[in-house]
């Protein structure tokens, strides 16, 4: 299962867990409260942060 997560590098919203549900987690998070760190993973045609080092 997957779960919002900060990002250690900047601080935004990112997304740790399977990485079966990213989409799930991430949609209702504003774009500007994203983590921008690359490279973004690709799920289903949309681009998401990288997953979180850790929660």
């Amino acid at each position: 299962m997957c779960m919002k997560a900060t990002c250690s590098t900047c601080q935004k919203a990112t997304w740790y867990g399977c990485g079966k549900h990213v989409p799930g987690v991430m949609d209702s998070i504003p774009a500007d409260e994203r983590c921008t760190c690359e490279p973004k993973v690709e799920i289903e045609g949309k681009q998401y942060p990288p997953k979180a080092a850790s929660i």
